[in-house]
Parts: C-alpha cells; sequence; structure tokens
C-alpha cells in the first residue's frame, strides 16, 4: 500500500505535483507584482548594438553629405542633392527611432540615440535654412523650415525618449514593434528608389515633395500610435466601439488622422505626372499643422501616463 497523508488520506505523490504548480503559480503572481522592470534587472552594454550605432551614424552623415552639397556645391548638383536627400531624409528619421526603440534592453543607449539625434537635427536645421534662400526660395519658407526642424530636434526628441522610458519601465519589449518599423522603413525605400528613378531635377520638386511628405506620415504614423495605444494605455476597441475618449485624447487621434490623411493626399499627387505645386504646399502645410497639433495632444497624454505610473510605484514602495 502507498504512504498517505496521515490527516486527509491524500496520496502524497499525487498531492506533490500541485503543489509544485501552486509554487510555479505564485511566483508567477510575486513577479508580475514586481514593480522592479525586467528592463532594468537584465540591462546589456551599449557595446552590444555598437554595429547598428555605426550604421546609423554612417546613413546620418551621408544624409548631411547630401544637405551640404544641396546649399554650397556647384550650381549643377544643388537641385539634385536637394530632392535626393528629401527622399533619404524620412529613412534617416526611422534609422534614429529604430536606434531608439529597438534597444530597450539597454539604458545607456536612450543617452546616445539622444545625443545622435540632436546633433543630427542641429546640422539639418542649419542647413535648412540656407538651403531654400541659395535656391531662391522666400525667407519666409528658410525660417519656416529651420523652426520645423528645431522642432523635431528639442520636442520628438524628448517624446522618443520618454516613450523608450515609459516602455522600459513597463517591461514592454514587445517584437512587433519593431517588425511595424520595419515594414514602415521597406516602403520608405520603396519610395526612395521610385522617386529617384523617375527624376530628380528642377521640374521633378513638387513630385518629390509629395513623395517626402507621405513617407514621413507613415513613420509619424507609427511613433504616435505607439505613444497613444502602448505607453498612454488608450483602448483603441472603447474608443472606437463606444467612443469612451476623453477630449484630450480624441484631439490626438482627430489630428493624427488628418496627417494620415494629408499622407495620403500626397501620395496622389505624386503619382501626377505634373502635381501643382500650389496644392503639394497646401498638403505639407496641412500636415505640418496637423502633426503640430496632434504631437501636443499626445504629449500631454503620455505625460500624465508616466506621472500616473510613477505615483503608482512610488506608492508600492515600503515607507523607509
Amino acid at each position: 500500500m502507498l504512504p498517505t497523508d496521515s490527516a486527509s488520506g491524500v496520496d502524497d505523490d499525487a498531492v506533490a505535483p500541485a503543489r509544485r504548480r501552486a509554487g510555479v503559480a505564485a511566483g508567477s503572481m510575486k513577479h508580475q507584482s514586481d514593480p522592479t522592470p525586467a528592463a532594468e534587472a537584465e540591462d546589456v552594454p551599449a557595446s552590444t548594438y555598437a554595429r547598428l550605432e555605426r550604421s546609423v551614424i554612417l546613413w546620418l552623415i551621408g544624409d548631411n553629405i547630401l544637405m551640404t552639397f544641396a546649399c554650397v556645391g556647384k550650381k549643377s548638383v544643388r537641385m539634385p542633392c536637394m530632392l535626393m536627400e528629401m527622399l533619404v531624409f524620412q529613412i534617416s528619421i526611422s534609422l534614429c527611432m529604430l536606434y531608439f526603440f529597438g534597444t530597450l534592453d539597454s539604458a545607456a543607449v536612450g543617452r546616445r540615440a539622444l545625443v545622435i539625434w540632436v546633433s543630427f537635427m542641429i546640422y539639418h536645421a542649419i542647413f535648412s535654412f540656407i538651403g531654400p534662400l541659395v535656391h531662391g526660395f522666400p525667407l519666409s519658407r528658410a525660417v519656416m523650415l529651420f523652426l520645423w526642424i528645431m522642432f523635431f530636434c528639442g520636442a520628438f526628441g524628448w517624446l522618443m525618449k520618454t516613450l523608450r522610458d515609459e516602455l522600459r519601465a513597463l517591461g514592454s519589449l514587445e517584437p512587433t514593434r519593431i517588425k511595424r518599423l520595419l515594414e514602415v522603413m521597406t516602403f520608405q525605400a520603396a519610395l526612395l528608389v521610385i522617386g529617384a528613378t523617375q527624376g530628380i531635377n528642377k521640374g521633378d520638386m513638387p513630385r518629390v515633395g509629395a513623395t517626402s511628405t507621405f513617407s514621413m506620415s507613415l513613420i509619424f504614423a507609427w511613433l504616435f500610435s505607439v505613444a497613444i495605444l502602448e505607453v498612454a494605455g488608450l483602448d483603441a476597441y472603447a474608443a472606437v466601439t463606444r467612443l469612451e475618449l476623453r477630449p484630450i485624447e480624441g484631439a490626438a487621434l482627430l489630428f493624427t488622422g488628418i496627417f494620415v490623411l494629408a499622407g495620403f493626399a500626397a501620395y496622389v499627387l505624386s503619382e501626377q505626372n505634373n502635381p501643382s505645386r500650389k496644392m503639394v504646399v497646401v498638403v505639407f502645410d496641412t500636415f505640418a499643422a496637423s502633426v503640430f497639433v496632434a504631437y501636443l495632444c499626445t504629449a500631454r497624454i503620455v505625460w500624465v501616463a508616466r506621472r500616473k505610473r510613477r505615483s503608482k510605484v512610488s506608492d508600492a514602495d515600503p515607507p523607509a
């Protein structure tokens, strides 16, 4: 006869597996309730991503070289370099985002990514002011482009760094996010090839401008989806089916949708043989204005989400 528990008469061999499963479940619950993020517990050195870092820097240097020749090169190469840079610039932004969000398991990379972003954007802003003046555009357009790039530099630098820190704090290392980013980058590369092969001469400026606007809308749609859905925690199903949205959330989604539609309008224009220069400018200005407002709304809800998370963590910490 097999030995049994003296109190209940239950077979010890039968109870042991159930006890082990209960212990594993309790351990899992304890791990889920642990406020220490997994990203902090398993931090990897920045050298792990040294190849990615060098690749991003080399690409950005090439982008800035194109921008430099577009402004101070020979007259015969200025316009081709300017149009080519307009097609390359969106991929440069995507590569910076890949370095920001594809390296969440390394805290040191966050600081490096921010330095690379700010350095690239400051250089780009300076030549974005010089370029329109060299090519005969009005001073107002040069000032607008300079302020636009500086807005990218500061505002989006803060947003990406904040999103990165929040995703690390939440332990969200979801690879699907990067897969979607790589899909966007693949489409951007296709737009680059198509735009370059269709022509990069002076008369192609409206078409190239429309193509670059559409390409930029893709990467910003990805970034705002990460901010609104993953970090701010907006329930997309409830938002669509029950319209359970706060005004600031509704505004963020509304203006995100507007700049996405402006991007599609730019795509339609880019497919025309001779798109209207005036219409391309109107679409870009609509895109830029909606991105600006969408950023303000999204930054606000991300800041609130971060504050709520930090307050919960501080409440969970035992008193000293």
